[in-house]
């Protein structure tokens, strides 16, 4: 009972712990999400970042992917705003001449002043007050033709200035206060002149400041929300950098400690096969009774299985040996020639008897005149191990395997294993060459393996430039198709896919 009552309890340990490093992890998101949200807190009047440094970011960045923007439509407005002196001596001819002093020898040099004057030195968002009087000066001048013209030019004259702040609250992409201050400056000095300078009727009167008010209301608040959106534009791209920053930190993290982990297989695995050799050929030295009879019949058999699961667990280690290589780059091909028929030859040696007792059907068939090619032997017959066993292993009895060797029409060579064993989907295809990966089947989670065989193939047969295909039918069979490039043959003729043997 004491023994139950501590798995019990072990058994809540770990789930706990479990639960409170999931909260753990939830707060700290939470936590940086908080801080996230109070970094780039906007106040709603100024459109400002609370944070100081945020605010500066934006500052600049948006000054300087405007500010070209900004110059060119202060530009073109000076060029327009000339321009529509074509229409002075039409609306107002008592005072063209000097409509056109005011409008071309004043408001345009100061508008192309403006743009000079942001290209110097150390100019910057902090000088935006500046640039900004541009909306002002063409509607001042306006302002001045009204307040010197005679009626009814004087009350005419008042869409000029919509135009103008229209088409500067529009294009402005810097602080939108600073647009809003010279509308209310420009409309400020637009009443004046009509009320006190140079009078209009009452209606009209009435009739342009409902238009004037109205358009420019208009366009400031069109001002307000795009520099929003820009605002809200920044903190988007801000927190997409701040996580690409961290995924870029997880992602070196999680390479160290894949490299890690490669290594420690590599060590641990170099370290294991030595004392499995020593088991593996002491239990082979007692089986075989080399040294005389050991008494007991039954120690021979248990020698025989202490081999068998020797070699077994040496044959698993040298695959997390060879994949764990693969995958920190150490797998290297020690090339040289083969003969592909005659290697699978002594391969399917191996699986005979192996194929016998499971009651399976194993043939090997040579479909072309196969070359000789440049590859590691060992991992060459790795690969054909790897297949021809997986085949095995997953075919029940009286089903048939089949490897053959050919040529494909253009010119490669293919081994190809065939059984008909339970099949894989369609979307496991590609999962199961995943390392530490088996299909979830009832028959597959009877046989032993680690989900090495298929990964290691594929990595082998990438070092080779070659592929490694699968094409299954669930309860059919599976073909495996592993592609050995015509450019590893021995001899070859170029135009020509029958090749001699080397």
């Amino acid at each position: 009972m004491a023994e139950v009552k501590y798995l019990a309890e072990g058994s809540s340990g770990p789930e706990r712990h479990g639960s409170g490093a999931r909260t753990a992890r939830h707060d700290s998101v939470d936590h940086v999400s908080a801080e996230l949200s109070t970094d780039y807190a906007l106040d709603p009047i100024t459109l400002r970042f609370r944070q100081a440094d945020v605010e500066h970011r934006y500052n600049v960045q948006n000054y300087e992917r405007h500010i070209g923007l900004t110059r060119l439509s202060i530009a073109l407005g000076a060029v327009i705003f000339a321009l529509y002196a074509v229409f002075d001596p039409y609306i107002i001819p008592e005072v063209a001449t000097e409509a056109w002093a005011i409008r071309i020898g004043i408001a345009c040099p100061l508008l192309l002043a403006i743009v000079a004057i942001s290209y110097l030195p150390g100019f910057s968002y902090r000088h935006q007050a500046l640039l900004s009087l541009a909306m002002a000066i063409p509607a001042l001048a306006v302002v001045a033709m009204i307040a010197i013209a005679a009626a009814p030019g004087n009350y005419l004259y008042y869409a000029g200035v919509l135009i103008i702040l229209s088409y500067v609250n529009c294009l402005w992409r810097l602080r939108y206060y600073y647009s809003i201050l010279m509308s209310v400056l420009a409309c400020a000095a637009y009443e004046y002149a009509v009320l006190f300078v140079n009078p209009i009727p009452t209606n009209m009167l009435i009739n342009n400041n409902v238009f004037l008010i109205f358009g420019v209301g208009v366009s400031m608040f069109v001002n307000y929300v795009q520099e929003y959106h820009l605002r809200r534009s920044f903190i988007d791209n801000e927190k997409l950098r701040s996580e690409q920053r961290r995924s870029e930190r997880l992602l070196s993290r999680s390479e160290a400690a894949n490299r890690a982990k490669n290594d420690f297989l590599a060590i641990m695995s170099h370290e294991l096969r030595t004392p499995l050799n020593a088991i593996i050929g002491f239990s082979e030295i007692i089986s075989n009774q080399m040294f005389g009879p050991v008494g007991q019949p039954k120690y021979v058999d248990y020698a025989a299985d202490i081999r068998s699961s020797g070699a077994h667990l040496l044959s698993i280690i040298n695959d997390i040996l060879d994949i764990s290589k693969a995958e920190a780059g150490k797998l290297q091909l020690e090339e040289e020639p083969i003969d592909p028929v005659e290697a699978l030859n002594s391969t399917m040696r191996m699986f005979r008897q192996r194929a016998s007792e499971l009651g399976v059907e194993l043939s090997f068939r040579v479909r072309d005149d196969i070359p000789w090619i440049i590859a590691d032997p060992r991992l060459f017959n790795q690969v054909a191990i790897n297949l021809t066993s997986n085949a095995l292993k997953f075919t029940p009895e009286n089903g048939e395997v089949s490897v053959e060797l050919g040529l494909n029409p253009a010119g490669d060579m293919v081994l190809a294993v065939r059984d008909t064993g339970i099949g894989i989907k369609a979307a496991d295809t590609t999962r199961i060459f995943e390392p530490f990966v088996q299909v979830e089947d009832a028959m597959s989670r009877t046989q032993q393996g680690t989900g090495l065989g298929l990964p290691l193939v594929r990595k082998i047969m990438n070092l080779h430039g070659g592929s490694i295909e699968l094409e299954s039918v669930v309860d059919e069979g599976t073909i495996a198709r592993a592609t050995f490039p015509r450019s590893r043959f021995v001899a070859a003729q170029p135009n020509d896919i029958q090749w001699q043997a080397g």
